[in-house]
């Protein structure tokens, strides 16, 4: 094991704008019906643990498998959505061939072609305190989907993409996603609170900030409102008060470097801007009940 997690980039491009990617999965071999065989197969080891500079839809219309984002294992059974923010880490076993597509995308490339639109914060899927990574499908939703991509992939070949009319598609995709997402909160089962945009550049903040910026003061700062003001606004829409919001995404990241890096304590204290090791290892064993080496030892354990 390293000393690092492997991070994935978006291979560069001529302009300004980094190109949008899309590839097909790795275990796709005579099952892509309709896929032009052209279409590159990811180049990444996807069932290995790593994570990526970019954003990532992964469409799936067959197969079965489990996908694990940042420690929760998600089963993949048929058709689905799932969805990836940089830095998280994840990694895709298939026990059966997958058919479908992977897209990935960098923030600029989206707002560039989309100015108008909901920023990426805004989604739920792509807001991690809310952990709705996933969206199942029904057959008429599958079609629909592959519908877009079909039309996606075949402009993302030609020999001079329109590179403009790709991210309207992209965004097409997005606000479909997002309307399905609207419809399952709006449903007579569901209790949840549609989240304001201040949460959400909020949760953006945190994702963007959260190794040097450790208090409440600065991201209210940031976001010109009083720390009172957004401690209340956060624990009424996420259920957790603001600091706890920071730290929990500190110590997230702790988990992922003691499990799948060789750092010690103290480097990860240091990774993360913590300049006190000591106070590291108070804070990790209040939160989660285990000293960090406990922590790795465990769950390196379960996994065997």
């Amino acid at each position: 094991m390293s000393d690092a997690i492997p991070v994935h980039s978006l291979p560069k491009s001529p302009g300004t704008i980094p190109a949008l990617k899309i590839y097909r999965f790795k275990n796709s071999s005579g099952l892509q019906k309709s896929t032009p065989e052209s279409l590159p197969i990811t180049p990444l080891p996807t069932d290995a643990p790593h994570r990526h500079t970019y954003y990532e839809i992964l469409f799936i219309e067959e197969g079965q498998g489990f996908h694990e984002i940042d420690f929760y294992s998600y089963p993949v059974q048929g058709s689905g959505l799932h969805f990836l923010t940089p830095g998280q880490v994840h990694l895709l076993h298939f026990s059966t061939q997958c058919q479908g597509f992977i897209v990935a995308f960098s923030e600029d490339f989206y707002s560039f072609y989309n100015p108008a639109a909901l920023s990426l914060a805004q989604f739920p899927f792509f807001q991690p305190g809310r952990r709705q990574p996933i969206i199942g499908l029904s057959d008429s939703e599958r079609h629909y989907f592959h519908n877009i991509m079909e039309n996606m992939v075949s402009d993302h070949l030609n020999n001079e993409p329109d590179q403009a009319m790709i991210g309207k598609y992209l965004g097409l995709l997005l606000q479909k996603c997002n309307g399905l997402t609207q419809n399952e909160q709006h449903s007579p089962d569901s209790t949840s609170l549609s989240v304001p945009e201040l949460v959400g550049r909020f949760q953006e903040l945190v994702e963007k900030n959260f190794r040097e910026m450790h208090e409440v003061q600065q991201y209210a700062t940031a976001l010109a409102v009083s720390p009172d003001y957004l401690s209340k606004i956060v624990k009424r829409y996420l259920g957790t008060p603001s600091q706890e919001y920071i730290l929990d995404k500190l110590l997230l990241e702790a988990k992922r470097l003691l499990v799948f890096t060789n750092l010690s304590s103290k480097e990860i204290a240091y990774h993360i801007h913590i300049d006190d090791p000591s106070y590291f290892g108070r804070i990790f064993k209040r939160k989660t009940g285990l000293t960090p080496n406990e922590y790795r030892e465990r769950v390196r354990k379960s996994a065997i």
